[in-house]
């Protein structure tokens, strides 16, 4: 069997008005959408799901700043069938049995919801996790310092024209029999050399303890003892992040807040960690050129990366020129990670 992946001429992604998005709802496209929450409560219903940010990447130009216009990454052209479909905490274990046998699926959430959560916890346990391609993305959130305050965190279901908070919203894309999706993620930040090596000893979001080379310590307290650069009001380019190694393709997770209490401390990342995987200290300034180089290939037609890399327009003109798409708050391909790029690529099969 081999393969081959297929150009589509007409496929349509980028930057319209709120007219010209409701025109491709009411002509009956197949739309994944990004944007302001108040241009996407002016959309009609159809078959469309989108979530709520205002910062976008173009065509590899530079990381911009949009409230006026809506992204679109229309997927009329190989999406044979679909399915919108709306998750929360009691059902989203259902997400891989709903999703096609051959397409992709693609959820939206608010981050740190319930339903995200659970996902985070628990995906690994799903049935048939890994078995279908499920990808998406976090939607704004007032997480770091520099960006805006007054940003809502809402997702939008265009089959009834819903907004939602708490839940999650996904479209199930079914393809022709002759076509594959893949989804590929990556992030760039390398672990620093010779660094220690830390696991977990389960899957969470907040822990109290890690191990550092084999040895438990608290891990906030680590962190103090060694003068780790994390914190949201430090220089976001020299900010340390966990680095960790999943089957030989390193995954980034963000350094989010630090408590104390009842005298114990606690670190919470912007993603789970996950037991039994090797993680590193990575410096964020320090980027892996030859990941960036080598990962991105096939006809990408749907992307989305991390907001970290809006402090990095350069990283776009020089590495990443063929990503079309919103700035996130946390990226899914199967497995919930932060500071990582998503894309999909759809290629065909020839017998």
């Amino acid at each position: 069997m081999l393969y081959f992946c297929k150009k589509f001429k007409d496929m349509i992604q980028g930057l319209f008005s709120v007219a010209e998005v409701n025109a491709m709802i009411e002509k009956g496209d197949t739309l994944l959408l990004a944007g302001d929450a108040k241009l996407l409560s002016q959309l009609k219903k159809g078959k469309w799901i989108g979530g709520s940010t205002s910062r976008f990447i173009e065509s590899g130009k530079k990381p911009i700043l949009e409230r006026t216009r809506i992204f679109v990454h229309n997927i009329s052209d190989f999406a044979v069938e679909t399915k919108l479909m709306i998750y929360d905490e009691s059902n989203i274990a259902n997400i891989y049995d709903d999703a096609f046998d051959n397409g992709f699926s693609v959820l939206i959430v608010a981050p740190f919801s319930p339903v995200i959560n659970e996902y985070t916890d628990k995906c690994s346990n799903y049935s048939n996790f890994s078995c279908r391609a499920v990808c998406g993305w976090g939607v704004v959130a007032s997480i770091y310092s520099e960006y805006e305050k007054n940003d809502e965190s809402i997702v939008f279901c265009g089959q009834n024209a819903t907004s939602y908070t708490n839940e999650g919203v996904v479209m199930h894309i079914g393809l022709a029999p002759d076509k594959f999706a893949e989804i590929h993620a990556f992030s760039p930040y390398k672990p620093d050399e010779d660094g220690d090596i830390i696991t977990f000893d389960e899957n969470k979001q907040q822990v109290e303890y890690a191990f550092i080379n084999g040895i438990k310590q608290n891990f906030r307290q680590y962190l103090i003892d060694n003068k780790i650069d994390r914190t949201h009001d430090a220089s976001i380019l020299s900010r340390k992040c966990l680095a960790g190694n999943h089957g030989g393709i390193f995954m980034n997770v963000g350094i989010m807040s630090e408590t104390e209490k009842d005298a114990k401390k606690f670190v919470s990342f912007t993603s789970s960690v996950y037991k039994g995987i090797n993680y590193g200290l990575a410096n964020m300034e320090n980027f892996d050129h030859e990941i960036l180089t080598k990962k991105i290939h096939g006809e990408i037609v749907f992307s989305l990366t991390c907001v970290n890399y809006f402090a990095n327009p350069d990283i776009f003109e020089k590495f990443l020129t063929k990503m079309n798409g919103p700035f996130t708050y946390g990226e899914l391909a199967y497995f919930p990670m932060s500071n990582a790029t998503v894309y999909v690529s759809i290629g065909n099969i020839l017998n």
